[in-house]
């Protein structure tokens, strides 16, 4: 469906590349240094490309980190928005 996120899934090698092409321009966005580990979930939204909605492990903090990264329909790649995420605790 257009405009909608899907449901998340687990990450993907895919999705684990993507991350890693915008690996870092997220940490210029978040103004912070960190290490980029692993994706861990994702959604996709379909506009005119994809946006990609990943959930990456960073390590050095105790949150993980959002990014949106669009997918145009040249396939070329940029970095949307870069978030650290507050962890709820159990």
């Amino acid at each position: 469906m257009s405009g909608a996120y899907s449901d998340p899934k687990p990450a993907t090698q895919e999705t684990q590349e993507i991350a890693d092409k915008v690996k870092v321009a997220a940490k210029e966005k978040v103004g912070r240094v960190f290490q980029m580990c692993k994706a861990i979930e994702y959604q996709t939204q379909v506009v005119a490309g994809t946006n990609f909605k990943i959930i990456v492990q960073v390590t050095d903090f105790p949150q993980n980190l959002e990014i949106v990264v669009f997918r145009s329909l040249k396939d070329q790649f940029s970095l949307t928005s870069a978030t650290l995420l507050i962890m709820e605790k159990p």
